[in-house]
């Protein structure tokens, strides 16, 4: 297994409540990927462990607002499990990623939904978010 695929097990598991990655018990913030999939499965570990400073940290500056849900009250957000991610696509800069997972409910959500494209801008070898949603 390369260091990159044993990685994204790694934050798999962890995102999935099943277990922490070795070490500090989190995986790297997204800068650290190198790839869109780690990246995202990252961001989805900052959620889950209502880390907002780390959750905002994954977006571009122009889309940060994007993790303003419950209006900055973690304790509102959402837990996903079940997680899944897969590369749609990939170009130089660009990148599109899908999720499927188990989303809870919370008060930040009014129906849970259960698939996310997460589109993502390379910017000096970095993925960040730049959107997400239902598309």
């Amino acid at each position: 297994m390369t260091r990159a695929a044993a990685v994204a097990a790694a934050a798999a598991v962890a995102v999935a409540g099943c277990g922490a990655p070795q070490g500090s018990g989190a995986p790297p913030p997204a800068a650290v990927y190198l790839s869109p999939v780690q990246a995202t499965m990252s961001w989805f570990y900052a959620i889950n462990h209502k880390d907002k400073t780390d959750a905002v940290a994954h977006f571009t500056r122009a889309a940060a607002g994007q993790m303003d849900w419950g209006f900055g009250d973690t304790s509102k957000w959402s837990t996903f499990s079940a997680l899944h991610c897969k590369l749609v696509s990939q170009a130089s800069r660009t990148a599109s990623v899908r999720c499927t997972f188990v989303e809870s409910r919370s008060p930040a959500e009014g129906n849970p939904d259960n698939f996310w494209t997460v589109y993502l801008t390379r910017v000096h070898r970095r993925w960040f978010i730049n959107s997400y949603g239902q598309g």
